[in-house]
């Protein structure tokens, strides 16, 4: 179960009309406000979402308005912010004293990948529930019975969501499984390539947020699959290529797979943040550069800058060779 499936849950549970209304009591999901609730249509479920790339600070202001007033017909009032994450700290700081002091019979919940990404004043007002991603299987299930994909293309976007079902909806939504059928296609020829070669298609990828934030995250699995094929290891992440990985790992030098996973360790090190929430940091200007600058070095299997003496991404000189890099693929893990 994801977070909001989770939360539409509680505002079931809470409300439900052949129940008692009591946090952690089942809902039956067939009385009117279960009915509502999962349609998205009950007025006491309200749901704040990101206007843009981020929560402004009048939907705040307005969401503590709402809450203001008693229910309409339920029990409680419910209010879901997803992807808190995206909270600026204006709009942050216009919720806390809502989260201080809640109206009375009102649950406010907030959805965020890590309690790291929120404002530790948010955190220490909140009581934390941690949720485990969903494995594959379950999520590629969910995928093709609920959402009616195709098996093969729910297998492939399972792989690279995470675990998590909104993920792999909207990678679903921006066309992701023929981005990554063209990226996969390509990346064994520019491994090892000239590095302005993969600079420009990594370029091309990353002008936009959420496309860079992909890419990454399944540049960082070929690596990672590159590395358990040369030791005859049979979990692939990407196994509908299989055949291609190990053709790949069988050509590039033995060390091309340790130096292309520092390039992504100093990346995250340049970026202050995990692989996967990369774009995040660089949707635009210098920082999606840099992303694409950290690519194409991926790509290319070298710890050196790929636009030497070339056109680059001219954001990152100073820290394109500022560490070594930690490197943790090391052979005696991929056997495992």
């Amino acid at each position: 179960m994801g977070k909001r499936t989770a939360a539409r849950a509680l505002a079931m549970a809470v409300n439900c009309a052949a129940g008692e209304g009591a946090v952690g009591s089942l809902p039956c999901g067939d009385c009117g406000p279960c009915r509502r609730i999962a349609a998205g249509s009950h007025p006491d479920v309200l749901v704040l979402e990101p206007a843009g790339k981020e929560f402004r600070i009048d939907q705040v202001r307005e969401l503590c308005r709402e809450l203001a007033l008693k229910p309409y017909e339920g029990r409680h009032r419910v209010a879901l912010i997803a992807g808190a994450e995206r909270l600026n700290p204006h709009a942050a700081n216009a919720l806390l004293k809502v989260l201080e002091e809640p109206p009375e019979r009102t649950l406010i919940v907030l959805t965020a990948p890590q309690a790291a990404d929120l404002l530790p004043t948010i955190v220490s007002r909140c009581r934390q529930l941690r949720f485990k991603p969903i494995a594959a299987r379950h999520l590629a299930a969910i995928l093709e019975r609920a959402h009616g994909v195709p098996a093969a293309e729910a297998e492939a976007v399972a792989d690279t969501a995470g675990g998590s079902v909104t993920r792999a909806l909207a990678m679903l939504r921006q066309g992701w499984p023929e981005k990554r059928r063209r990226l996969l296609a390509e990346l064994p020829e520019l491994a090892g390539g000239p590095p302005l070669r993969a600079l420009l298609l990594a370029a091309s990828f990353s002008r936009a947020r959420s496309e860079a934030e992909e890419v990454l995250g399944l540049v960082a699995s070929w690596v990672r699959d590159l590395a358990f094929a040369a030791e005859g290891a049979a979990h692939l992440v990407n196994r509908d290529v299989r055949g291609e990985i190990a053709e790949a790992a069988g050509r590039l030098p033995g060390d091309f797979a340790p130096r292309a996973w520092e390039a992504l360790q100093r990346a995250e090190r340049r970026l202050g943040c995990r692989i996967r929430r990369l774009a995040r940091h660089a949707a635009t200007g210098p920082g999606a550069a840099i992303v694409a600058c950290a690519l194409a070095r991926t790509l290319a299997g070298t710890a050196a800058p790929p636009h030497s003496g070339a056109p680059g991404c001219g954001a990152c000189r100073s820290g394109c060779d500022a560490s070594t890099g930690r490197i943790a693929l090391a052979r005696g893990a991929a056997r495992r």
